[in-house]
């Protein structure tokens, strides 16, 4: 049992020597990717959002 943690232990810090650490380049544009990602699936989430409430209110009104 000991064992097996030691053999975790030691294959975990040989894979974390074999982790790239990204340049500041990568790191912006993955942040810049980010956020435009989010903006777009906010917006397409806004304007289904608008769509369904004007709907509902259709329907009220009809049923009212």
């Amino acid at each position: 049992m000991i064992s097996k943690f030691f053999d975790f232990i030691y294959d975990s810090i040989e894979t974390l020597k074999q982790v790239k650490v990204p340049t500041k380049r990568e790191v912006v544009n993955m942040t810049i990717a980010v956020i435009v990602i989010v903006a777009i699936l906010g917006a397409y989430l806004g304007v289904l959002d608008w769509i369904f409430m004007n709907l509902y209110k259709i329907f009220y009104a009809l049923f009212k």
